[in-house]
Formats: C-alpha cells, structure tokens, sequence
C-alpha cells in the first residue's frame, strides 16, 4: 500500500497571494525559534512528557488476543467522549469507509453524549448479549462516560448471561479502574502521560481498532515513519514544523480560524477530531485559532461564501487523494457538460476551483496530498497533527497537555448536579429576570 504524503504551502507565501502571504525572509527570521522548539520538544520526550510519541513503542501482540476474541461479538459498542471516542471514528470512517450505516461485522456503535433519547436509540437496537463493550475514560471520572455506562450495565446485570465478559475498560485510574478490579473485566492501561486528545495511536484508539479489522500495524508504521520527518531541525523538510509556523504567523496577522477542509468524505471525522486537538490544546491565555470543520465540495454550497467575501480571519487547510478506492463514470443518454467524466475527476476539479478562488480572494492555504487514503498515511496525519499541536504549544509557550479550563467546568456541572438535585432546581443557571416564557 502505498504511503507518499505532500504537504504543498504554496498558497501561503507572497509568491501567489501577495502581501496576504508570507515570504521566505519571515520564515528565515524564525529558524532559531523552530530550531529550539524542535530542542525543547527532544527534551520533554527524554523526560517521559510526549506520551504520544512513547506509545509508538508498544508491543502490538498485546491487542491479538483481543482481537481474536472480539470475533465472538457481532457488535462493538464504544463508550467514551472527546479523545475517547473521536480518533476511533476518524479511523473507522477513514480506513472502513462507514459514510452512513455500518452493516459489516463487526456493527459498531457510539456512545458519547449523555443526551437520554441517544442512549436509548442506540440500546433498543443493540443485543447486548452479542455486543462487545469498550468503556474507555483516561481518569475513570468521566461523568458522560460513567452514565452511559452504568446504563448499559444494568441492563446487562437483568439478563441471564456472564455479562462482565462483555466489557473491556480502558482507563488508568478513578471509579472505573476500582470497578474494572473489582468485577474483572478485560482491561487495557491508558499512560499517565498520554492525553485524552493524543491518545489515538494509544490503547484508547489500537484496542478497539484491532477489533473492527483495521491494521494497527500499518496505522502505527505510517506514525513512525512520520515521526523522523517531524523531528527534523529543518523546516523546509519538516511538514508539522512548517506547518505550525504558518498558523502561527497567519494568527499573527489576524487569521484567528483555522478551516479543515477534506475533499474525501472518508476525512470527515478526522476533521472533528483536529478540532478537539487544536482547540483543547491551544486555547489557553487568550491565545488559540478557532477549528472549523468543512469538506468538499459539499461545504462550497454552505460555506465558501463566507470564506472567499467574509472576514479574512482565515487559514484552509485542504486534504485530498490521488486515487480513491473506487470510481464512477457519469453515463447519460443526452449531451452534457460532465458525459463521461468520472466522480473523481469532477469532485477533484471543484477542489481546484475552490482553492484558486481563495488565492485570487488572497485567502492562506495550505495542502495535503496522500496517494491514496490507507491506514499508513491515516498513521502519518495523526503524527503530523500531534507534532504541529506539541510544537505550537512551544511556539505560544503554552502548556499544550493541560485543559483547566474544560476542568472547571466538569467541576461545576458535578457540584450543580450533587448539591441542587435534592432542591429540585431547574437545570437553569440563569436569572429569573432574564427569562422570556412564550405559551
């Protein structure tokens, strides 16, 4: 399977969209500070701190025996939310091509949110007899997580089956690590030094993985092969390092959204997963590019306007392939501007289309190329990502691993929702006065 990756900056530089762009002198001023992130970055992770680049390490053989008894299950059922549950279905849909419903064994199925008529929907479909179920928090506290979950183990609890066979928990402390020793599940550890958002090539995202048939192998290949480019001291030959430079001297000049735009429907949820790591990670002491996710051609009916004749607060970053999995030619009877084109040569002309029409509108952007989307150019995009989000976090000098702020609000929603039950407060915050009520 073939793995070329390129990343075009092209449309970045003064060379095609001006003044709007930057110049190799603006790139050449910031040598010494990328030559010391990539340093600073080599430091941390002799010092045990890049827990995602330490997991690339891990012994594969570990997830086989899983895998294998996985094949008892006709179902997988993912229990988890943000970092949890985000990378999996960006690999599931990149590597499985799941676009709408999933009918192949392995059926699998997400629960994240803690909305009731979610959870519900997905139980009445569910046999949880023949459901293999993944519950995975790093911290064993996550409030969503534990909901959905003891919602499913009660229901398992009812029927006459040897129901903790059924569970496999991923985490590496709290309430759940009590449970999974006490009732004996299947267990696989998350690393103290792994973060939520980082842990796709982890346990979090390789367990369940290995179940639904994708190669974790190939997947962590391509990681590993990107990983040596992005610890080159060269930015012209390190795409994360460039990369990074380009969103940061771009959010210097005002361009505070930072658009992911996949013209391959296959890299739609890998776009939510970017928006988890760059806004979580980044959004700290009144720094941080607002993620959007987007994807060709169908955003360009809903929001290309806004990008070409909006406000220029903008960078795009475009993902394409060079060859798809599979291709249609356009067969009609009568004479039409697309007779004989094929679906890859027309949903490829209007990524063309889009990305001159931000150049001539002087809007930055930027390009990946992979040859074809496998899971060893799926291994290499998380890598990238993971390194340019380390390394803009050096840039800021910001903390790139923490999130107090997404704490604080755990905080309150757990004081609101043990203090106030017994009140029977509404689950407003809001004061009286400013309620409008229509009847």
């Amino acid at each position: 399977m073939n793995g070329e990756f390129l990343f075009n900056y092209s449309n970045s530089m003064n060379t095609e969209i001006g003044d709007f762009g930057i110049s190799i002198s603006d790139i050449d001023n910031e040598l010494e500070k990328a030559t010391s992130c990539i340093q600073n970055l080599r430091d941390k992770e002799e010092n045990g701190e890049l827990g995602f680049l330490d997991v690339l390490k891990d012994n594969l053989d570990n997830y086989e025996e899983l895998k294998e008894y996985s094949k008892n299950f006709e179902n997988l059922l993912i229990i988890g939310i943000g970092g949890s549950n985000l990378g999996l279905r960006a690999s599931e849909s990149a590597i499985l091509g799941s676009l709408t419903s999933r009918y192949d064994k392995p059926k699998i199925h997400y629960m994240d949110n803690s909305d009731p008529e979610k959870t519900n929907y997905i139980l009445k479909k569910l046999d949880l007899e023949n459901t293999l179920v993944f519950v995975i928090s790093k911290s064993g506290n996550t409030i969503e997580t534990l909901a959905n979950f003891f919602v499913v183990r009660n229901l398992m609890k009812k029927k006459n089956f040897n129901w903790t066979k059924n569970i496999v928990s991923i985490t590496h402390d709290g309430e759940l690590k009590k449970l999974t020793e006490k009732e004996k599940y299947i267990h696989f550890d998350v690393p103290k030094n792994v973060g939520g958002r980082f842990s796709v090539l982890s346990s979090v995202g390789l367990a369940p993985m290995a179940c639904a048939q994708i190669n974790i192998k190939k997947l962590t290949d391509g990681a590993k092969l990107m990983e040596k480019s992005c610890k080159l001291e060269n930015i012209f030959k390190n795409p994360a390092l460039m990369n990074s430079f380009i969103h940061y001297m771009m959010y210097n000049r005002g361009k505070k959204v930072s658009v992911m735009m996949p013209y391959i429907e296959r890299l739609r949820s890998f776009g939510m997963w970017y928006g988890q790591l760059w806004a979580e990670s980044l959004g700290k002491n009144g720094f941080g590019q607002t993620p959007v996710t987007a994807v060709g051609a169908t955003s360009q009916h809903s929001q290309l306007q806004l990008y070409v004749d909006g406000p220029k607060d903008k960078i795009v970053t475009f993902l394409s392939v060079k060859k798809f999995k599979c291709d249609l030619e356009i067969e009609y009877e009568y004479e039409s501007a697309f007779k004989g084109y094929k679906m890859s040569e027309i949903i490829n002309s209007e990524l063309v289309g889009t990305e001159n029409s931000l150049k001539f509108h002087n809007v930055p952007t930027v390009k990946i190329v992979l040859d074809e989307l496998n899971e060893i150019t799926l291994g290499k995009l998380f890598l990238m990502y993971e390194m340019q989000t380390a390394i803009s976090g050096e840039i800021y000098g910001i903390n790139a691993f923490d999130q107090p702020a997404v704490e604080h609000g755990k905080k309150i929603a757990h004081e609101f929702l043990t203090k106030n039950r017994s009140r029977g407060m509404s689950n407003e915050l809001h004061s009286k006065n400013h309620v409008i009520l229509s009847k």
